[in-house]
């Protein structure tokens, strides 16, 4: 079967034998090879031999209900996707299946382009991760590698340093959605809004564009249901996301070379009044560096399109950016930004997209 052809396989899991007869029609209609099951314990069976890429399963059956189902099959295949068929009575249980990995849920009685879309996207999403996951294991041996060898040759590889340092900021952009650019852009806002508050010493911007390169590497310590879930945070879910700075900081401070980029690494979510993470700094006392890196960093996300939020005019990011100096940014360095011509701000964005 071909690659396609793989990626188009569904199995159908409910006890209604109608439903499993017009849901496998349609489906077949549609290019899909459809297969079968009247209940969780079955559907089990057959997703074991058969790991579909798309499963379609409803809630309430027998031997085996759709979410006791839904979390045995996961465990056996994290990577495929799930649709969970529910009555507008059972709203409850279908945000429940959320949690256990399903991708969207379906009320009955069925609409058929609904389905046919969310499978669609479920499919899409699943190759999403799929392709992240591979590209960040590439990605993490070579910077390994790269790594071993850049400690030998430290002075005479700076160069090399720097296009390694780019090349892993757009990489942890990629993993984060939405995210696309956005180092490179962040650095290039940084630097100028550096230059602008005094800032002239060439070690200190190099660390400086280190630091913004490498302000999310923690990241990768971050489990990839958390990262890249669609909808708010939990409690809970916060508490390991916001472990990322402490990920970060452990990872970079153990090669010499990059050490001078842990002030951003580490304290890139402070806040001047002292309400931010990890360590509730307050004022002067978070590094300026951090202080710096975090009005480029608001403006951009301001200004760039994200999955849950709409990009606003250079203007009104500014203005946003201005009434918050004093609790969430260093009014100083905001002052400095508030003299950075608007061309110079959008030719940097410019050049981060070619």
């Amino acid at each position: 079967m071909s690659a396609e052809g793989e990626n188009r396989r569904v199995l159908i899991v409910d006890d209604d034998r109608q439903i499993r007869r017009v849901l496998s029609e349609f489906f077949t209609g549609s290019g899909y090879d459809c297969r079968q099951a009247a209940n969780g314990a079955e559907g089990l069976v057959r997703f074991t031999a058969d790991r579909p890429p798309l499963t379609v399963t409803d809630v309430d059956m027998p031997a085996m209900n759709g979410l006791e189902f839904l979390r045995q099959a996961r465990a056996i295949d994290p990577d495929a996707a799930f649709l969970v068929l529910t009555g507008v009575g059972d709203i409850q249980t279908a945000v429940e299946s959320l949690k256990f990995g399903a991708y969207d849920f379906i009320l009955k009685p069925v609409n058929m382009d609904a389905i046919l879309i969310a499978a669609q996207r479920a499919l899409e999403h699943r190759e999403l991760l799929i392709e992240r996951r591979e590209y960040h294991t590439v990605l993490e041996r070579r910077v390994a590698e790269a790594t071993r060898d850049l400690e030998a040759t430290l002075g005479a590889l700076e160069e090399t340093y720097r296009s390694t340092l780019e090349a892993l900021g757009s990489a942890i952009d990629t993993r984060d959605l939405g995210t696309q650019a956005h180092s490179r852009r962040v650095r290039g806002y940084s630097l100028i809004i550096a230059r602008t508050h005094g800032m002239t010493d060439e070690k200190d911007l190099r660390n400086l564009e280190h630091g913004v390169l490498l302000h999310d590497i923690g990241k990768i310590g971050i489990p990839d249901a958390i990262l890249l879930k669609p909808g708010p945070l939990t409690p809970a879910e916060w508490k390991i996301m916001r472990t990322h700075p402490e990920i970060g900081r452990q990872l970079v401070e153990q090669i010499p070379f990059l050490r001078p980029a842990v002030p951003i690494v580490y304290h890139h979510h402070e806040r001047w009044d002292g309400t931010g993470y990890p360590q509730r700094l307050k004022g002067e006392a978070i590094p300026v560096s951090a202080r710096i890196f975090a009005v480029a960093d608001a403006f951009d996300a301001m200004t760039f399109d994200r999955p849950y939020s709409r990009a606003i005019r250079f203007e009104e990011a500014r203005d946003e950016i201005h009434s918050s100096a004093g609790t969430h940014f260093d009014p100083g360095v905001v002052a400095s930004f508030m003299r950075v011509p608007l061309g110079d701000l959008e030719e940097i964005r410019k050049k981060s997209l070619e």
